[in-house]
């Protein structure tokens, strides 16, 4: 009868928390470790085998299937194409990294066409600089662009900063975009960063900021290639993780069925599935996926994400310019 019990305010915890987890701050932030939830409702499960009687097992798989309604949930990949256009990294760069020799190594050695970073101190932006392959960057202080960074191997034809609705709460961090000339015709991208949600006020800042980057995003031309890169501070369980796929239409970027670990406590750096996965890519449906992977450590408590991807050819179309920051 314990063991019933247990079980069923597991399962109600989790229903609780997929149904109000929008709407109040400390079940939202559950979702950040809905892997152990899954892991621990499986061990239920496992119990449940050894213990007579078929309520406790029905329970238990009832468990395990609530638990597991994030998963199936997650928003569509993109689809495969073979042929690479160009390859995007993502990093998180951690202010307390003191060295940037390593990632800048690791740079060199994947070539990469665009790098989005964030957390990006001034010497980790003046040795991507001095590497020399990729020439073009956002112009600005590292302060007015919340210590996010895009480098390019294109031109970037234009920059801005998204800025929230007339009349909306203010946002203390604002997403990037750019316009990247690229040999296949114009790519967008932004780059994101929003707080993360450790309190409540830091909580709806996260929320607003990604409800704001929906709503522009969600007004891209359909014929034009965008990509949506950085670190969300949110992982893919949560409602407003979806609710930005829902509004846009775009594609979740992931290198297989379960989301890699991107942030690790570098305390327990040995235990990497105990991470969370907060670094994401997102695509516009007209781009496809040819390879999505993690990279190395470099010292930082982020991973870096790295894309192949391709798309039509779309060089007659003009890529809309964005509202700028006031």
């Amino acid at each position: 009868m314990t063991f019933i019990i247990v079980e069923a305010l597991f399962l109600c915890g989790l229903a609780v928390t997929l149904s109000l987890g929008r709407d109040v701050w400390l079940l939202d932030v559950a979702t950040f470790f809905w892997l152990f939830a899954i892991l621990l409702a499986a061990l239920l499960l496992v119990v449940s085998l050894f213990i007579p009687g078929w309520a406790g097992k029905i329970l238990a798989a009832v468990t395990l299937a609530v638990s597991l309604v994030p998963v199936i949930a997650l928003p569509a990949a993109p689809d495969a194409v073979s042929e690479r256009k160009l390859r995007l990294i993502t990093a998180n760069l951690y202010v307390d990294n003191p060295d940037p020799r390593e990632f800048v190594s690791f740079l060199v050695s994947q070539q990469p066409d665009i790098v989005v970073t964030q957390e990006t101190r001034p010497r980790f932006e003046k040795a991507i600089r001095e590497a020399g392959f990729l020439p073009f960057e956002n112009s600005g202080d590292l302060v007015d662009t919340d210590d996010m960074k895009i480098f390019s191997r294109f031109p970037i034809r234009s920059e801005a900063t998204v800025k929230e609705d007339i009349g909306a709460e203010p946002l203390y961090r604002h997403p990037l975009r750019v316009v990247i000339d690229t040999p296949n015709g114009p790519l967008v991208v932004y780059a994101v960063h929003p707080d993360t949600p450790r309190r409540p006020g830091r909580w709806r800042q996260r929320n607003l900021y990604l409800q704001t980057l929906a709503d522009h995003v969600a007004r891209e031309s359909k014929a034009v290639p965008v990509v949506v890169a950085g670190d969300w501070n949110t992982p893919p369980w949560s409602a407003y993780f979806r609710g930005f796929f829902d509004k846009t239409g775009f594609l979740f970027l992931q290198g297989r069925s379960w989301p890699a670990v991107t942030r690790f406590s570098m305390r327990f750096e040995a235990l990497m599935t105990a991470g969370v996965t907060i670094d994401h890519v997102a695509l516009s449906p007209v781009v496809g996926m040819v390879q999505w992977r993690i990279g190395p450590k470099f010292g930082s408590n982020h991973l870096p994400v790295i894309i192949d991807i391709g798309w039509p050819q779309a060089n007659a179309v003009a890529a809309r310019p964005a509202p700028v920051r006031g």
